[in-house]
């Protein structure tokens, strides 16, 4: 058994390892939104956490890696270990004035472990997407003067992603649960700039930026488990996290070349790299959540989340930052938790959420605005073979409100497919 264990552990790392090389090398975003700050901003949600808008500062359950609020790590079973990996695709509709545009992308979307260490000790690993950059538009003028003979083409791209790889640890003492997650950032985007006279001897400008991040976050999570009777059938979880505002260093290189629609080749006239331990934050965060259970048949729980990003010091052209605020309401209901029948022990969940977004940029008028972020959730957990794994499918609708008419609005639906693995520990088998 304990080589079986080494085995259970080694393999989780494993995935991990491999995990993050395919993550740091993913892009599932395409928003012109993602241009300016970090990007579109992740979250640290599983397949089943997504399936109900997002919820998982009040979330507690068993079955459930809920890296969102790590004081939840001790509501796993202490003879479990679970691995849980996931694959989105993502569909885009874009709009502006009248002008449409579609994307689909997929790719691994995270993967996390979780295994307890005593009756009272839980620790958890993974990696997600902290923010994710990926667009590519353009236009096509005509220079001033000379009466449409002299078109060209500019043309805007980007992609990279900020990868959040954590590990976790928690600890319960009666009813009361306290979790830290303690993260490396790191990863990379980049911006393209590109006129293309469009004739085949012309020497075109290209402007590239990219910025490297790396550094630590932590962030603490408590929950108090209130049983509202006897038989514990029924409780109440009150949830809370806060993370603190961290720097992270940074290195933002600006080129400048030159390209030969003749021979085909860049040539470099300007390079530029600037370095900062100060200019880059994680801000200072605070989440408050509540939820109700019937235990093995129904959770609904309520969530709200605040992100001082108006303390950035982080100047992206026209753009600035603001402070955001997220909303989450998730349901989960389960038919017949006894039944042999997999549907009727299935868990059926349901979502909404809503934020702001954390930039204000600039719409065709010249002044800055920010966005709404609205989305809907549906999702099943399917039990497999064994009645202990699962196989979660969620997929949510979003629609992302400019503040302007004029701006680009876009609305998405996303697939996910996650498979949490639950391997029993020490369990002596039985023999009927």
């Amino acid at each position: 058994m304990k080589k079986l264990l080494i085995q259970l552990v080694h393999g989780g790392l494993l995935t991990l390892a491999v995990s993050t090389s395919v993550l740091a090398q993913s892009n599932n975003e395409r928003s012109p939104y993602s241009r300016y700050g970090y990007g579109r901003l992740g979250a640290r949600q599983t397949a089943a956490a997504r399936a109900m808008g997002g919820l998982g500062i009040s979330l507690r359950d068993g079955l459930v890696a809920n890296p969102a609020n790590p004081a939840s790590y001790t509501a796993v079973d202490s003879m479990t270990f679970i691995m849980d990996l996931a694959v989105s695709l993502r569909g885009a509709y874009l709009k502006e004035n009248g002008k449409t545009d579609s994307r689909v992308l997929g790719n691994l979307d995270y993967a996390t472990i979780l295994f307890p260490v005593s009756r009272h000790l839980a620790v958890s690993a993974g990696i997600m997407p902290f923010s994710t950059v990926g667009y590519q538009f353009g236009n096509t003028q005509q220079l001033e003067g000379t009466e449409g003979r002299n078109p060209y083409r500019r043309t805007y791209s980007g992609q990279g992603n900020i990868n959040d790889l954590y590990l976790g640890v928690a600890g319960r003492i009666g009813h009361f649960s306290l979790g830290v997650n303690a993260a490396y950032l790191f990863g990379y985007t980049s911006h393209q700039r590109q006129i293309d006279f469009l004739r085949e001897e012309a020497v075109n400008p290209i402007y590239l930026t990219q910025l490297h991040l790396t550094g630590f976050k932590v962030d603490a999570g408590l929950q108090y488990e209130l049983m509202l009777d006897k038989k514990h059938e029924r409780s109440l979880t009150i949830g809370a996290t806060f993370a603190p505002k961290m720097s992270l260093r940074s290195e933002r290189i600006q080129q400048q070349l030159r390209y030969n629609g003749q021979t085909n080749q860049s040539t470099l006239l300007l390079s530029d790299t600037t370095s900062s331990t100060s200019q880059h934050i994680v801000p200072i965060s605070a989440g408050f959540g509540i939820s109700y259970r019937r235990a093995n048949s129904l959770l609904i729980g309520l969530d709200a989340s605040y992100q001082k990003w108006s303390e950035s010091k982080y100047t992206d052209g026209d753009a600035s930052f603001t402070d955001r605020y997220r909303a989450a309401l998730g349901l989960e209901w389960i038919p017949n938790h006894r039944a042999r029948n997999p549907f009727s022990q299935a868990r059926y969940r349901l979502g909404l959420n809503g934020a702001n977004s954390y930039l204000k940029v600039p719409a065709p008028s010249g002044e800055l605005t920010g966005y709404t972020e609205l989305g809907a959730s549906l999702g099943v957990g399917i039990p497999l073979i064994d009645r202990r794994s699962l196989l979660n499918i969620s997929i949510d609708y979003n629609y992302l409100r400019p503040g302007k008419a004029d701006m680009v609005s876009e609305h998405s639906l996303g697939l996910t497919v996650g498979v949490t693995f639950n391997e029993g520990w020490f369990r002596k088998a039985r023999i009927n």
